[in-house]
């Protein structure tokens, strides 16, 4: 092994995006004046007749927070559930929080297995190539005076996927119906519509969920399909689903939207190799095996063992314009001498912003690195500044090879972030 890469009356509409802050909220056929608050749901008169849906309060765990992992490359982020309410003109009401806390290949029309790595009720979470949203959901079906008639709890997962050597994107909705009380068995999907916005068209025929009952321990699912239609230039594209639930008793709507678990960005600016998306809020890392790569490990570790960045914070590849021979010239200048079969390796890589040049800062060198120059002290720390080592040419030519490999595979462009893992 060597370097891996790593509106309508009856109904209640729904948008869910792969993601959990709402975008936006509109009632149909309601006065936007008569927006209220959950707290002021109790102002509904006592004599109203009419029947209301309200989905629960969240109860997210906001100490989920955001977190990392390089070597995973996933980023996982707890979703924030958000509150609206509308009053119809005749007093009833409703009420929805939405969040209440209770590499796939691409094949065309078959849903897939939602992937529990990514997959999680409560949070959106994103890797180079996947992004979900698991949104709780837990629906109350309330009389026009306030008595709960029934109750209906699950969860509704947007699953979006793609590959760095693909234009295709998955976009895929999946409700896992957990639980009913009462007449919470009588909802039903009114209907569903993904969509994409940015250099995108949908491709082949959309799943419909149109008239399917929400019953306890049932899982609908819903996919469509797009392609990118941008040209060589990058260009970042947003899912979603518009998911309309019925009730027989309720005469109300109330839709909202979602931003995504992660913009899928999509390109072709390497020549030599297929165009491909990724997720832009997914990780990724490089991770070099100590075996094949023992002298060129060795100063890596020893370099961030030192400060240095690119274990636990991310290196970036240098902007347009940035000339990695400045990195390289600044790192290893001529005046360092080199031992007959090595050559000089610099850290962090010549190819990114925190190089020498344009990261600043003064150099350092490790036991073993052969080099004696004053300028480069033994052992010196901290996060500001960059190594030097000679270490086996050969060696430090493949690990460079590597490099420029997993930039092309993984997507790594101008500016992105990675992260260095040594294995």
């Amino acid at each position: 092994m060597s370097a891996l890469f790593i509106a309508v009356i009856g109904a209640l509409t729904l948008t869910f995006g792969p993601g959990g802050s709402v975008l936006s909220s509109a009632a149909a056929e309601v006065d936007p004046k008569t927006f209220e608050t959950d707290s002021q749901e109790s102002s509904v008169s006592e004599s109203t007749k009419a029947q209301r849906i309200v989905i629960a309060p969240s109860r997210i765990d906001e100490t989920l927070g955001l977190s990392a992992e390089a070597q995973s490359g996933q980023v996982t982020e707890a979703i924030k559930a958000e509150t609206t309410c509308s009053k119809a003109p005749d007093g009833s009401s409703i009420c929805a929080t939405v969040g209440e806390l209770d590499s796939s290949a691409l094949k065309p029309h078959a849903t897939l297995p939602l992937p529990k790595n990514v997959c999680k009720a409560g949070v959106r979470s994103s890797d180079r190539t996947n992004g979900c949203v698991g949104t709780p959901l837990t629906i109350k079906h309330h009389s026009g005076k306030g008595a709960v008639l029934g109750t209906l709890t699950g969860t509704v997962y947007v699953y979006q996927y793609s590959a760095t050597n693909q234009t295709r994107i998955g976009n895929q909705l999946t409700m896992v119906i957990s639980k009913t009380t009462g007449t919470g068995n009588k909802f039903s999907i009114a209907g569903t519509s993904p969509k994409c916005t940015g250099n995108c068209s949908r491709t082949g025929s959309v799943t419909s969920l149109a008239g399917k009952a929400m019953q306890a321990g049932k899982t609908l699912s819903a996919e469509s399909y797009y392609n990118w239609t941008g040209k060589t230039t990058r260009s970042s594209q947003s899912l979603s689903w518009n998911l309309t639930v019925k009730h027989p008793k309720v005469a109300q709507i109330l839709p909202f939207s979602y931003a995504g678990a992660s913009p899928v960005r999509c390109d072709k600016e390497y020549k030599s190799y297929s165009a491909g998306c990724i997720m832009t809020k997914g990780q990724v890392a490089i991770g070099y095996d100590k075996g094949p790569y023992p002298s060129f490990a060795r100063h890596v570790s020893e370099a961030q063992k030192s400060g240095l960045p690119g274990k636990t914070t991310a290196l970036k590849r240098l902007k347009a314009g940035q000339s990695s021979a400045k990195n390289r010239s600044k790192a290893c200048p001529s005046r360092l001498k080199r031992p007959s079969g090595l050559s000089c390796d610099e850290y962090p890589f010549a190819s990114t912003q925190q190089g020498a040049y344009y990261g600043g800062g003064a150099g350092r060198t490790f036991s073993k690195c052969n080099i004696a120059d004053k300028s480069y002290p033994v052992g010196a720390k901290g996060a500001k500044g960059y190594s030097a080592c000679m270490i086996p040419q050969k060696e430090n030519s493949a690990a460079g090879s590597d490099l420029s490999k997993f930039f092309k595979e993984s997507r790594v462009l101008t500016g992105d972030p990675f992260y260095v893992q040594i294995l």
